[in-house]
């Protein structure tokens, strides 16, 4: 069946209605276009809270040109470019309305308190009004989330709305100073932090589920575009309460500018930690977008980088963002279109070859959308509620960037826990992992030793080293089996590498100690990598530093980190070597496999072994595809890649194989 292109585009609805109908028409028939996506009040053409007899207008002048799209059998879906309000803007403000508030008693001048009942019977005609037009669906716009609304500081809504509504169902009166203080305190999490959350979840979805009823009764779907989930944790949101009541989604996971080699792995794991949390039967369109908009901001070759994940990662179609909301031609650069037909046949490859049954295996990453209630904040972010955000896919960027396959799908038999999200799982899911293989940064063995773990993984004690303890700034390698060499050293300055400084603590007894950090005389500072071997027959790594900032990779620290994750799945996950960072991706259905090999980094490379996973059979060949969507294929014999050209950065070759 292919790809499905939903190109999302604006028009002004000053031009005259047959030479927009001709200009998009020639623009879905040139791009191979399914849909087009039309934007309302999009960026410049956004005025704030647009008023309903400017929005009968721009129905009444896009109308034409939309009836004649449908004509020609291209789909047409309408996105209204907002609902609370992304940002102020400085546009102006709606004064019959309740502002948001954010956590220092800031209100915005445009952004809207989702409780305002003014506002929500507005918003509900708006889209009555839009869901009566001819169409396949609606989409509502991501400013629907509580946070990144400029310029309140994180978001909101802390308004005397919310504060009376958590009045009325929780029982308790607070002023938003006394909710914040308590919400971010430092320690185990405050009560009023989970009925907080609650709140604004279950508010959010009554909201949204007015909307899904008045869509439903006009045959339309509704679509929702979603941002990160450590971001929406802070708000509250999980995604199997919402995504339910949606039939498209829109997921974001790319940056919207080009972005270096490191972006792959993070980036492909936040979309698969999106796939993983959506229902059967919800229609994917993850979010292709490039703004500013064009080559100057996003190369081609990254943007079909990006497309070519999409569908890896399983998806039903790409939500294409490549013109921009000024109305502007699309034949003022002819380029994009001559693009996206380029690169068709490769995506409904792709869309063929990797359908929706197939999961990630690798190395488990896993994420919980509990963090926001589970995390613990430190002495310096009480007050602010981005402590609430906690980082936890870092993993997938460390491990991608030296070879080694990944999942956030959960179930694996190796899992890489960073950072405070250590706080957001239970005894039985912590104990699971203890007694299979289990990587650790120092952030989550301090919590885990604060939990009671700390024999289990091989270090008690554990602390963060303070300003009256010796600088850390040297791991030295000892242990030849987990080393470049003996002798080999790594940087773990904090003031170098922008982290926190590491952690430290006793190895038990029986703990292998691979690495020694050092100060800058060469003093002992406390042990780096410790690996240990539990009661509960499981595996544990334990590295000193925190995973949870920028991947600052070297030749050094990629050996020491791939010898100790094999030695935590006896190299049972897919790796591939040959470069700087070739990143594999594995998917099965138990039959059916899939293993992908990119090359995100700026150097081609020529050569590429790749071990595969456990369970996969030997492939016969594949495919590889440049930058331009052309494939070739190739062959794979002696574990390694016979490829017909190097491979340049943002280019992939494919080995698939089915079990007989």
């Amino acid at each position: 069946m292919g790809t499905r292109y939903v190109l999302r585009v604006q028009a002004d609805p000053a031009d005259e209605p047959a030479a927009v109908a001709a200009r998009m028409v020639a623009l879905a028939e040139r791009t191979g276009a399914d849909e087009l996506c039309v934007f309302l009040f999009g960026m410049e053409f956004n005025d704030g809270n647009e008023p309903l007899d400017r929005i009968g207008h721009w129905l009444d002048r896009t109308r034409p040109w939309r009836e004649s799209l449908r004509s020609a059998g291209i789909a047409v879906s309408l996105n209204p470019g907002h609902t609370l309000g992304h940002c102020d803007w400085g546009r102006p403000r709606r004064d019959d309305w309740q502002p948001m508030v954010d956590q220092r008693g800031t209100a915005a001048d445009v952004v809207v308190c989702p409780l305002d009942p003014g506002w929500r019977a507005y918003f509900a005609e708006t889209l009555r009004r839009y869901v009566a037009e001819d169409l396949d669906a609606v989409w509502i716009e991501d400013d629907i989330r509580l946070h990144n609304h400029e310029p309140l500081d994180w978001g909101g809504c802390f308004c005397p709305l919310h504060l009376a509504e958590f009045a009325r169902s929780c029982g308790t009166r607070a002023t938003r100073d006394e909710v914040v203080a308590a919400c971010t305190a430092p320690g185990p999490p405050h009560p009023w932090r989970e009925l907080w959350l609650d709140m604004w979840e279950r508010t959010q979805l009554e909201l949204v589920g007015t909307w899904r009823k008045i869509a439903a009764d006009h045959g339309v779907r509704l679509g929702l575009m979603s941002s990160t989930p450590e971001a929406h944790a802070a708000e509250g949101r999980r995604r199997p309460d919402w995504l339910p009541g949606f039939d498209l989604h829109r997921p974001h996971f790319w940056g919207y500018s080009d972005a270096g080699a490191e972006a792959l792995p993070t980036y492909a794991a936040l979309l698969d930690a999106q796939r993983a949390q959506q229902p059967p039967g919800l229609v994917s369109y993850p979010e292709i977008e490039c703004w500013p908009y064009g080559q100057w901001n996003k190369s081609y070759r990254q943007t079909f980088a990006q497309m070519a994940t999409a569908h890896i990662l399983g998806c039903d179609g790409l939500a294409i963002s490549l013109y921009d909301f000024l109305t502007n031609h699309p034949d003022d650069d002819p380029g994009r279109a001559a693009f996206l037909a380029e690169v068709r046949p490769a995506l409904d490859w792709l869309a063929d070859t990797f359908d929706t049954s197939l999961r990630t295996v690798g190395i488990g990453v896993p994420w919980s959308q509990e963090t926001g209630r589970a995390a613990r904040t430190g002495d310096g972010t009480k007050g602010d509620w981005r402590a609430l955000a906690v980082p936890h896919r870092e993993w997938a960027g460390w491990l991608g960037a030296i070879g080694h396959a990944v999942t956030l799908r959960g179930d694996a038999p190796v899992n890489a826990v960073a950072g405070e999200s250590a706080w957001a799982y239970d005894d039985a899911t912590v104990r699971g992992w203890l007694a299979g293989g289990l990587l650790l940064d120092g952030t989550a063995a301090r919590v885990l030793a604060e939990r009671g773990y700390g024999e289990l993984i091989g270090l008690n004690g554990v602390r963060r080293l303070g300003p009256t303890d010796p600088l850390p700034v040297r791991e030295v390698c000892e242990d030849p089996d987990f080393s470049l060499r003996v002798g080999a050293m790594i940087s773990v300055d904090p003031h170098i590498n922008g982290h926190p400084p590491v952690v430290t603590g006793e190895p038990v007894p029986g703990a292998r100690v691979a690495s020694r950090i050092v100060d800058g005389a060469g003093r002992p500072v406390g042990p780096g990598l410790v690996l240990h071997r539990n009661t509960l027959g499981g595996r544990v790594a334990v590295c000193p530093w925190p995973a949870t900032t920028a991947v600052r990779m070297t030749p050094q620290r990629a050996a020491q980190l791939s010898a100790a994750v094999d030695w935590l799945g006896a190299g049972t996950h897919a790796r591939v070597s040959g470069g700087p960072w070739l990143t594999p991706q594995v998917l099965t259905d138990g039959t059916r496999w899939r293993l992908v090999v990119w090359n995100s980094g700026p150097d081609e490379v020529d050569a590429v072994t790749v071990r595969l996973p456990a369970g996969m059979p030997a492939p016969a060949g594949g495919v590889q595809i440049d930058a331009h969507g052309r494939r070739r294929p190739i062959g794979y014999a002696a574990g390694a890649l016979d490829l017909r050209r190097p491979l340049g950065q943002w280019e992939f070759a494919v080995l698939t194989a089915e079990r007989p």
